[in-house]
């Protein structure tokens, strides 16, 4: 019962605590108090994403919808999980040029698209911790 209480009475928190966590990764985690979890997750999803911009990866977005049709939506939905580090990257000019001549340039991308489905992953799960429906 305690568990129904507190999800009706904190929706508004809940969704604050997985915006936090999606725009700053990790940041969401400590509303709820769970600190070592908001490193952890912070450093996987930052760590990732630096992982993948070092290997040549770029950034998806709308410019790239002419050349690649749907499929520029969906990668450019993948990167933009990483938060306020995708628009960071996107006001330096960072990551936006590709690099397909390098080797490595396509699991950069993949490193980058996977940080940010790990992000939006930890938004929920921060979510879930906030309303109650997990320990």
């Amino acid at each position: 019962m305690a568990t129904e209480s507190r999800a009706q009475s904190a929706p508004g928190i809940a969704f604050a605590a997985g915006l936090l966590t999606w725009a700053v990764p990790g940041a969401g985690y400590f509303m709820t108090g769970r600190v070592f979890r908001g490193l952890i997750i912070a450093a996987v999803v930052v760590g990732t994403f630096a992982l993948g911009l070092g290997l040549g990866g770029h950034l998806f977005g709308l410019r790239h919808v002419r050349d690649m049709g749907l499929l520029a939506y969906v990668y450019g939905f993948c990167d933009l999980g990483a938060g306020v580090g995708y628009f960071l990257c996107l006001w330096a000019n960072v990551g936006v040029v590709d690099q397909a001549q390098r080797a490595t340039s396509e699991y950069g991308n993949y490193f980058l698209m996977i940080a940010g489905l790990l992000n939006f992953l930890a938004a929920l799960d921060t979510y879930d911790i906030t309303v109650g429906r997990k320990l």
